[in-house]
């Protein structure tokens, strides 16, 4: 029988408080969390967080994406984009992979390249399986959204191309 892993994704943001980190190392711990990715990440370690392991990827800017494990899950393979903005991570034959792409109308060409031009480097294998998660900020339809739909043809092609199956 498999073990079942909980698993989160969060949109850091770049708090580096001692605060705010101390409040995610609490929902980590009162969820039962086993892996997150994190999105919009500004610190290459995570020791102050127990128990953790962290896979980090910042870019030059100083941002990029993380992945936080359980100190017993260790993570093998890991691939990153130069960018900062996506990784992989193996793991019990399931390729994790972590993605962020900016927000904004005014950096949609940025953030519609993310998707054909840089993510297929990071699947240079095709997976047996993949957990595909991450901050897109994009949509594939209007019930994804409450506010004002941000739609993106190039994660749908992605999507399909790759043949994801998406959940939620």
């Amino acid at each position: 029988m498999s073990e079942i892993y909980k698993i989160a994704t969060l949109n850091y943001n770049g708090m580096a408080t001692p605060l705010r980190i101390a409040m995610l190392e609490d929902f980590l711990q009162k969820q039962l969390i086993d892996i997150i990715l994190l999105q919009e990440v500004t610190r290459p370690l995570f020791v102050d967080i127990r128990g953790f392991a962290a896979y980090t990827n910042i870019n030059t800017t100083g941002r990029g994406t993380a992945i936080l494990t359980r100190d017993h899950i260790q993570l093998p393979n890991t691939v990153c984009l130069p960018t900062g903005r996506g990784m992989t991570a193996d793991f019990q034959n399931v390729t994790t992979m972590n993605i962020y792409t900016t927000s904004g109308a005014e950096r949609r060409r940025d953030r519609e390249n993310v998707f054909p031009n840089e993510l297929p480097y990071l699947l240079w294998s095709i997976p047996p399986s993949l957990l595909f998660g991450g901050d897109f900020n994009s949509i594939l339809t209007n019930l994804d959204a409450t506010g004002h739909p941000n739609h993106s043809r190039a994660l749908q092609y992605f999507i399909r191309g790759f043949d994801i199956l998406m959940v939620s």
